[in-house]
């Protein structure tokens, strides 16, 4: 009696969650996309700096770990023009500028990081930006490249000079698709002298920034193929406040609303944001373009801006949670951490043997790979990989431009669950924050072939793993405590 009065499906359902085990989790990938990919990348400030001057065997051995799909696997660079560096103290955040004046460059300055941007493509990177922090200092309001502001009336002249690099570098076959012009225009980094570059832009002068630059591109037939990116505003909350100060004026100059994530927003608030923004700007996509600097723990809890040097798994799960929640809860086509590079291990690699796999309160954990910052005396050029290297390469290798998320539905599989699909294969990435082992218990709306994995946990580094096992119409897949794991299926028939 009681069954003939549930439908069929439902009745499959609870046969289902019936004979699963505890820790299995019941879910399903949808048969439609919900968005298209655009990116996973990283910045090339201020690494380079110091990266120059080391071996070219420990150069090419770096690039090959950050740009080809040996190594991360990013699809997008961000090249940071300089400015030049003035008053900037620190001199490995302090880069060459081309400019010497108003359409007169000097294209020799700044080979360090020139020689990784060439790296990046030619190891096939497809998406580069070139970001500036602060226009040449001659055209700030302190005339340095720090601790003042863009000076209203030379958006034409600074829009000029950035749409010059890029002309200059696409003729080099570096084929830039999108600059910023602002990076964090809330603040100017000082005090002089300062740790950084960095130009502070009111909202009111930030179209005056879009337009000039919109307009030197236009002038070089450009604006088709080079898309400009704003305000890369440090916060959600800051974003979301100035943006109809500027926006509505150059709403049709700019290609996506890019922001960081510096406030390590709730989901509720992120929601909110991403909600907010489609309504008032319908068609204008949104991504994170930066973040670093967090301890925390793998599920997200305890996260936020602070010092401190974490490269153990833990930390990696944490960020991946935050990847999670841009490219999953936000719905973001695209994702950028701060740097790739560091030297802000916060211990001496060469002394300490156990110093860049331990946790310390010195160090900074804004990088995926660590140098020792007295490599100039002391001539180590090792590097060091943390967990969270090969976490982000999880999402470095399949989460690939003109890929497509599939919704997963059931249960809770989809906070830490993302499916990706290719022309050829789905990939699920699944992330396993608790102490516990756990299994996802998967279908899939084709017919599709297990074809393996690849595992991040405390004891493996993107490990091979055995192929899901099928069961039933149902795929088991195994979830490691502390981990995050990869399956890989074929679009196709076993």
């Amino acid at each position: 009696m009681f069954e003939r009065g549930i439908p069929s499906a439902l009745r499959a359902t609870i046969a289902l969650l019936l004979v699963l085990p505890s820790g299995v989790r019941p879910a399903s990938v949808s048969s439609t996309a919900a968005q298209t990919f655009s990116g996973i990348g990283g910045s090339g400030a201020w690494w380079p700096n110091d990266l120059y001057n080391f071996p070219e065997a420990t150069r090419q051995n770096l690039s090959t770990l950050l740009f080809s799909q040996d190594g991360l696997g990013i699809s997008s660079y961000r090249y940071n023009v300089g400015a030049g560096g003035v008053n900037v103290s620190n001199p490995s955040r302090a880069p060459q500028t081309f400019y010497v004046r108003q359409g007169v460059y000097n294209w020799s300055a700044d080979p360090q990081g020139v020689y990784f941007l060439l790296e990046a493509v030619k190891l096939g990177v497809p998406s580069v930006t070139a970001f500036a922090n602060s226009a040449p200092a001659s055209m700030t309001s302190g005339g340095a490249s720090c601790n003042g502001g863009f000076v209203s009336g030379t958006g034409a002249a600074y829009g000029t000079y950035l749409a010059d690099v890029i002309q200059h570098f696409r003729n080099q076959g570096v084929n830039i698709n999108y600059v910023s012009a602002m990076n964090e225009p809330d603040s100017s980094f000082g005090p002089s002298p300062c740790n950084q570059e960095g130009m502070q832009v009111q909202p009111y002068q930030r179209a005056e920034v879009v337009t000039g630059v919109y307009n030197a591109l236009a002038a070089k037939g450009l604006t088709g193929t080079v898309g400009i990116l704003a305000d890369e505003s440090s916060s959600l909350s800051n974003a979301r406040n100035e943006y109809s100060q500027w926006l509505p004026q150059v709403i049709d100059k700019v290609a996506a609303l890019v922001h960081h994530t510096y406030d390590f927003p709730s989901d509720s608030t992120y929601s909110s944001y991403v909600s907010n923004t489609n309504q008032q700007y319908p068609g204008k996509v949104t991504w994170m373009s930066e973040v670093c600097c967090s301890l925390g723990n793998a599920d997200g809890s305890g996260k936020g801006w602070s010092g401190g040097y974490d490269p153990t798994i833990k930390n990696a799960l944490m960020f991946s949670g935050m990847v999670f929640q841009s490219l999953v809860l936000a719905n973001e086509p695209h994702y950028d951490f701060w740097t790739l590079v560091s030297n802000q291990i916060g211990c001496a690699p060469l002394n300490n043997p156990s110093c860049a796999t331990t946790t310390n309160s010195n160090g900074w954990t804004d990088g995926f790979i660590y140098y020792d910052p007295s490599y100039a005396t002391n001539k180590n050029y090792q590097l060091y990989i943390t967990k969270h290297f090969w976490t982000y390469k999880h999402f470095g290798n399949f989460v690939k431009p003109g890929s497509q998320r599939r919704a997963i539905t059931g249960s809770d599989a989809s906070q830490f669950t993302m499916a990706v699909a290719s022309s050829s294969r789905f990939f699920i990435l699944a992330m396993n924050p608790n102490s516990t082992d756990s299994t996802l218990t998967l279908s899939f709306p084709e017919n599709v072939c297990a074809a393996g994995g690849s595992r991040t946990s405390a004891s493996e580094d993107f490990a091979s793993v055995a192929s899901a096992a099928k069961s039933g119409s149902s795929w088991s897949l195994p979830l490691k405590a502390m981990s995050l794991t990869t399956y890989f299926f074929d679009r196709r028939s076993c």
